[in-house]
């Protein structure tokens, strides 16, 4: 899926593209029913932009409507823990027993915050029927994590870790002496604008889309799962969004426009070494026993050689199909959102390529 760098466009323009073949991608995986609906956005370091919808069986959507983010949810709290980065309160070299005296003498004491954030701790992940059987709460899942034992030496194996992301969340909020939550919102999504950024989607319940796929597809099925997102608060893949707060986000790790700067919480540095690749030369054996390049970041992923359109693109996405793609050397970022469960990864990177073509 080769892509080519698109010139970035003057401040003085407006933003100017036609997402009609972006569109039609998404509708043809749609007719498939391979996802349910699709939202694509695009957004440069100025603040213009331009969506489009494909809508499904839910009726109409927009830049309002509610969409599981699963995984994503890392790409936002990692740029939230580069706050601290930046403010020189967090080494990410240093043990994490630091900052949480308490796990002295644990095994998750001894691995850094950069370690969890480039998924090479040696922490175990929380094995899914755990969370399905147990639903656990914020405060158990933490507690599992503080009590987990060593699988690998930590820095020396990647494997991808959602529950070892507990540990930056409870650095986030010692280091702020509150919640996590607050510490999200006070670090990161309240300076952006981000209100629809939550982990709790039931008082927007009225806009939020079902995640097809996990037989979650009655009322009574889908207030329970909520109800639990909401207890879980999960550091690693919990958050609830929309296509808005994602362009939002999007934008704020853009290099800065000298004519219209919009809000930023990091400094270009920090953004820099947060979406640089971390394991350069590293390979990983996946679940279906191929070896596959490992080009991980700090809680982002620096795209495949063939999908990206620049060595400095950085993207995420979650299991219910969204994605963020920050192109740093064209001047955008694209947010596509849809909610079906292990939606292929092809349907997001189509899309996006899309956009690289008509960008161009």
């Amino acid at each position: 899926m080769e892509m080519t760098v698109p010139a970035r466009p003057t401040p003085a323009e407006p933003l100017d593209i036609d997402l009609g073949p972006a569109r039609e991608r998404a509708g043809r995986w749609v007719e498939e029913r391979v996802v349910p609906c699709a939202a694509i956005g695009v957004i440069d370091a100025g603040g213009r932009h331009r969506c489009d919808f494909v809508p499904g069986e839910e009726g109409a959507i927009d830049l309002t409507t509610v969409f599981f983010l699963a995984s994503l949810t890392k790409g936002v709290v990692a740029t939230a823990v580069m706050r601290y980065v930046d403010e020189g309160r967090l080494d990410l070299a240093e043990p994490v027993r630091r900052y949480l005296p308490d796990l002295a003498g644990t095994d998750a004491g001894t691995v850094t915050a950069g370690q969890v954030l480039t998924h090479t701790s040696g922490l175990p992940d929380m094995p899914v029927e755990v969370m399905r059987t147990e639903r656990p709460s914020y405060e158990h899942a933490a507690r599992w994590v503080r009590e987990a034992r060593l699988e690998t030496e930590p820095g020396t194996a990647y494997s991808y870790n959602s529950a070892s992301f507990m540990l930056l969340a409870e650095i986030m909020a010692a280091l702020s002496d509150t919640t996590f939550e607050a510490a999200l919102a006070d670090r990161l999504t309240e300076p952006l604008g981000m209100a629809d950024t939550t982990f709790d989607a039931r008082p927007l319940r009225d806009r939020t889309i079902a995640v097809r796929g996990v037989g979650a597809d009655n009322r009574l099925v889908q207030e329970l799962l909520m109800r639990f997102l909401a207890a879980a608060r999960m550091p690693g893949g919990g958050l609830f969004g929309t296509l808005g707060d994602l362009l939002r986000l999007g934008r704020a790790l853009l290099p800065a426009d000298p004519v219209a700067p919009g809000p930023r919480v990091l400094s270009q540095a920090a953004i820099d070494e947060m979406t640089r690749n971390h394991t350069d030369g590293w390979t990983h054996i996946s679940e279906d026993g191929v070896e596959r390049e490992v080009r991980q970041g700090l809680g982002w992923r620096v795209p495949q050689a063939h999908w990206a359109g620049s060595p400095r693109a950085f993207t995420h996405g979650g299991i219910s199909g969204g994605r963020l793609w920050v192109e740093p050397e064209g001047g955008f970022a694209v947010a596509f959102l849809t909610n079906a469960w292990q939606a292929p990864i092809e349907v997001s990177l189509s899309v996006i390529n899309e956009v690289y073509r008509s960008w161009d």
